[in-house]
Parts: structure tokens; sequence; C-alpha cells
């Protein structure tokens, strides 16, 4: 049991990584954002991708803030969308991997980890975004920021998401 929630852990720990990486990499090769302007801050929570705003890093919690050091690389926005979805994708990608190498090598464990942590950031990323965007009035996730900007994308990102999701749950779970 002890050593089935350590794996949990683990593994939840690779799926944020992977999620976090994937905006960092996308603001890194896409945007064009220099290394000395975007960081990953995994020590705090919710873990985020910082952005240098003049002398002072940005975190998503503030909105105005964060669009403001967003703008100074991406004026037109026409990487946003990617940028808002590479998260996701991302996280989505490493939990079909993780799923498969686990399955392969006989670790089910692994596996279940990875597509329950998966599903459980997923829904919580949906539910808080929904919750805050209707609070605050305004974008507060990624979900809610990429429908903001394009709703279709949206769609096909959150069917891009679910159904791998949907699967590797109903294989393993």
């Amino acid at each position: 049991m002890l050593s089935g929630l350590a794996v949990f852990f683990a593994v939840s720990a690779v799926v944020i990584l992977a999620h976090k990486l994937g905006h960092y990499l996308a603001g890194r090769w896409l945007v064009g954002i220099p290394a000395a302007d975007i960081r990953l801050v995994i020590v705090s929570l919710p873990q985020y991708v910082a952005l240098q705003d003049g002398d002072r890093w940005a975190s998503p919690t503030n909105f105005d803030r964060y669009l403001t050091a967003y703008h100074h690389h991406d004026p037109e926005l026409d990487h946003v969308v990617a940028f808002l979805a590479a998260g996701e994708l991302a996280q989505t990608a490493a939990v079909v991997t993780i799923a498969a190498v686990g399955v392969a090598g006989g670790v089910d464990v692994v596996a279940q980890s990875a597509v329950l942590a998966s599903v459980m950031l997923v829904g919580y990323h949906l539910i808080a975004d929904l919750a805050l965007n209707f609070h605050m009035g305004h974008p507060t996730g990624d979900v809610s920021a990429l429908w903001y900007h394009s709703p279709i994308t949206a769609t096909v990102v959150l069917l891009l998401v679910a159904v791998p999701h949907a699967i590797l749950y109903g294989l393993l779970i």
C-alpha cells in the first residue's frame, strides 16, 4: 500500500512537470521568450510558468501583469493559443507514454497512477478554471484563456486530452 502511494506521488510529480514543461517549451521555442524571462515554479501551489515583467516575476494568478509580460514577447498574440494548449497536450503525451511503458514493463501501478493523476489534474484544472473565471470575470487558467482566444481550438484540445484519457482509464482503472 505504502509503495503504491509512493509510486502514485512520484508519477503525479512527473505528470505535473510534463504539463508545466509543455508551457515552458512552447514559450521558449514558439513564442521566443528568452530563458532569462521565463521560468518554471514547481515548489509553489499552484505550480506555474512565471514570466519576467520588468524587475519582477509575474504569475498567471495576477492576470493583468502576466498578460503584460506575455505581450512583450508576442504582441500580436500569434502564438498564445499554442502556449496555452501546450500544457494539456504535453501532459497527455506524457501520460500515454508513461502508461505504455508501465504496461509494457508489467508495472501496471505506474500506468494506472499516470492515468489517475492526470485525470485528477485535468478535472481540477477544469473545475478551478471555470469557477475562478466565473467569479473573476476574466480567463484564469489554460482552458478559459484558450476558449477566450479560440473556442474551436479549445474544443479540439479538450477532445485531444479527453479521448486518450477516457480510453486509458477504461483499459487500466
